[in-house]
C-alpha cells in the first residue's frame, strides 16, 4: 500500500527526530559514563597514594618502636657507652627509614650512633604527645645540616630522627598532587608535599581507626586514610582543573562526531575506553599483545671492570611508542596479582639470551627478579628447571633475585630457597636495606648474594649521617660470608671505596646502561677478543 503525501510529510520529521535521538543518546550516555569512570579513576589513584603515605609512616613507626625496645634492653650505665653506640649503629644499618637514633637527656641529644657530641643537640620540649606516649618534634633542625628539616619521635630516654620529607616521598604520576601526614594529637601536620588547605584537615572523630574516605572538597578530590594503631592520618588531594579541561575538550570532540556516522561514533567510544581504561586492564592487554621486552644491565667485576653477567630488566612499550616506567606498572601488577604473568613473560623473553650464554665456555650469568607472588606459585620450581633444561644453561649461571619483602614468609621461602640452591641455582636478596629484614635475620636463609641498594651506594663518598650505612652492611656481609653486588654505581670515587671494602661486583651507569640482548652479547664477545679468547 502506498502512503499518501500528507502522512509522508509528518512521518519524515519524526524519522529524522528519532534518528537524531538514536544517535545522540549513546553519545550522551558515553560522555556520562566517561565522567563517572574518570572520577572513579581519580579517586582510586588518590586513595592509592594515601595508602602508600600511610604505609611508609606506619613502617617508620614500627622501626622506631623496635629500635626503642632494643635500646631499652641495653644497659644504660653510662648512657653513651660503647655498647650503647654499637647498638645504635646496628639500628641505623638495619633501618630503612630511621636517619639516626640518639640518647635524650634534659631535652638534648647527648650522643648518637656515630658518637658522643661535644655540644649536645638541643631539641627542646616536644610539640606533641601521641596517644601511645610518643613525644614528637615535627620541625627539628641541626647545626650539621641547617638546610634540612627533620622529624623527631622519642620517649623519655631515646629519640629517633627521620627526614621530614620521608613520609610523603612517594612516587606520583601526576602533577599538582598534594600529600600530607597528620598527627591527630593536636591536629598537626607532620610533613607535607605541595600545598595543604585547612579544609582538608579532618576532625578527630571523622574517621574511625583503620577507615578511609575519598570525596570532593572544593575543586579537589581528597582521600584520607587513618591508621589502625597510631593516631596518624594520611591526606592526598588531586586538583580537578586538569580533569575538567580534559572532559570539556572530550565533549567538544564527541558531540559533533555523534551526528555523523556510526563509524565516527564507534571511534569516539573507543577513545572513551582508551582514556578510561584502568592500568591493570592495560597490563593484561600488553601481555596479550607481547608489548613487554627485556633489557640487560651488565654486572662487572670491580677488580678489573670486566663484565661477568647481567640483570634482566622488564620493560614495557605501548603501541604508540610510549614507555611505561617500571615503578608505575610493577606495583600495580603486584597489587592486582598480575606480576606472576609478567614473570612468565620474562622467562620466555630471556630464554634466547640464556641459550647464547650456554654456548660460551665461561661462567657469565643472568639474573632475574622474582616477586612475592612468584614465590607462592606452586609451579615455580618446575618453570625454572624447564628453563634451564631448554636453554642448556648451567644452573649456577641463572641467578634469582628476591626482595626483602619476599622473605617475610620465612618457613615457606626458606624451604624453597634450599630446594632451588640444591639444584645449583644462585639466590640473591635484591635492594638490601630498603625492606623489612636485617642482615642478622638473613642468617635464617641459605643465600648466596646480597645486592646493596643504590640509596646506600650513593652516600659512600659523602659526609652525611647515612654515609656509613653501606660500610656497616659490607662489614656484616663479610662476617656472614655473603657475596655482594653494589647497585647504582655512577662515580669513580664509589668504585675506589668499594674496592677498598672488598666488594667484588657492581653495576651502574658508570660501566654501562641497560641494553638489548644483542648489544650485551656483542659486548661479551668484544671483551673476549680483547682478552685474547674467552676466559675459562
Amino acid at each position: 500500500m502506498r502512503m499518501d503525501a500528507p502522512r509522508r510529510h509528518y512521518l519524515m520529521p519524526l524519522v529524522l527526530l528519532l534518528g537524531a535521538v538514536a544517535t545522540l543518546l549513546p553519545i550522551a550516555a558515553s560522555v556520562l559514563l566517561a565522567r563517572q569512570q574518570a572520577r572513579a579513576q581519580q579517586e582510586q589513584r588518590a586513595l592509592f597514594y594515601a595508602r602508600d603515605v600511610m604505609r611508609r609512616s606506619e613502617d617508620t613507626l614500627r622501626q622506631i618502636g623496635d629500635a626503642f625496645t632494643l635500646l631499652a634492653a641495653t644497659p644504660d650505665l653510662p648512657p653513651c657507652s660503647l655498647l650503647r653506640r654499637q647498638v645504635m649503629q646496628r639500628i641505623d644499618a638495619q633501618s630503612s627509614y630511621i636517619q639516626f637514633v640518639g640518647r635524650l637527656q634534659g631535652g638534648r641529644i647527648v650522643c648518637a650512633s656515630y658518637g658522643q657530641f661535644e655540644v649536645p643537640l638541643d631539641v627542646g620540649k616536644p610539640d606533641l604527645v601521641t596517644a601511645n606516649g610518643y613525644r614528637v618534634w615535627p620541625e627539628l633542625r641541626f647545626r650539621f645540616a641547617p638546610d634540612k628539616a627533620f622529624i623527631g619521635v622519642g620517649n623519655d630516654r631515646f629519640i629517633a630522627v627521620i627526614h621530614k620529607s620521608l613520609p610523603v616521598d612517594t612516587t606520583v604520576a601526576e602533577r599538582g598532587v598534594s600529600l600530607a601526614i597528620i598527627s591527630l594529637a593536636g591536629q598537626r601536620t607532620l610533613a607535607t608535599r605541595g600545598r595543604f588547605l585547612p579544609a582538608w584537615m579532618p576532625g578527630v572523630d571523622d574517621l574511625a581507626p583503620g577507615h578511609q574516605s575519598t570525596r570532593p572538597i572544593g575543586r579537589n578530590i581528597v582521600s584520607q586514610v587513618r591508621s589502625q594503631d597510631a593516631d596518624l592520618l594520611a591526606v592526598v588531594a588531586m586538583n580537578e582543573d586538569d580533569y575538567g579541561r580534559e572532559l570539556a575538550q572530550f565533549a567538544r570532540i564527541l558531540v559533533p562526531i555523534g551526528v555523523f556516522t556510526g563509524l565516527l561514533l564507534a571511534y569516539a567510544v573507543r577513545r572513551v575506553a582508551k582514556v578510561q581504561m584502568s592500568l591493570p586492564a592495560v597490563i593484561r592487554s600488553g601481555l596479550r599483545n607481547r608489548e613487554f621486552f627485556v633489557e640487560f644491565q651488565p654486572v662487572v667485576r670491580l677488580e678489573d671492570e670486566a663484565w661477568v653477567g647481567a640483570e634482566a630488566l622488564i620493560r614495557w612499550k605501548r603501541p604508540g611508542g610510549n614507555l611505561i616506567r617500571p615503578d608505575l606498572f610493577i606495583p600495580a601488577a603486584e597489587e592486582t596479582g598480575l606480576i606472576h604473568a609478567i614473570t612468565l613473560d620474562m622467562l620466555r623473553l630471556v630464554a634466547p639470551t640464556l641459550t647464547a650464554l650456554a654456548a660460551r665456555d665461561d661462567d657469565a650469568f643472568l639474573s632475574i627478579n622474582l616477586s612475592r607472588q612468584d614465590l607462592r606459585e606452586p609451579g615455580l620450581e618446575a618453570l625454572l628447571h624447564d628453563l634451564v633444561a631448554r636453554t642448556g644453561i648451567r644452573p649456577a649461571q641463572l641467578h634469582l633475585e628476591i626482595t626483602e619483602r619476599g622473605l617475610s614468609d620465612t618457613v615457606h621461602v626458606r624451604s624453597l630457597i634450599d630446594r632451588l640452591r640444591a639444584t645449583g641455582l644462585c639466590v640473591a636478596v635484591d635492594d638490601f636495606g630498603t625492606g623489612y629484614s636485617s642482615l642478622a635475620e638473613l642468617v635464617q636463609f641459605n643465600l648466596d648474594v646480597i645486592k646493596i641498594d643504590k640509596a646506600f651506594v650513593d652516600t659512600i663518598d659523602g659526609t652525611t649521617v647515612t654515609s656509613q650505612v653501606a660500610a656497616h652492611i659490607v662489614e656484616m656481609a663479610h662476617a656472614l660470608s655473603l657475596g655482594m653486588i653494589a647497585e647504582g654505581i655512577e662515580r669513580r670515587s664509589q668504585v675506589e671505596i668499594l674496592r677498598r671494602w672488598r666488594v667484588p661486583f657492581g653495576q651502574g651507569y658508570l660501566f654501562a646502561r641497560a641494553m638489548g640482548s644483542q648489544a650485551f652479547l656483542e659486548g661479551l664477545a668484544r671483551q673476549d677478543r680483547a682478552a685474547g679468547g674467552r676466559p675459562g
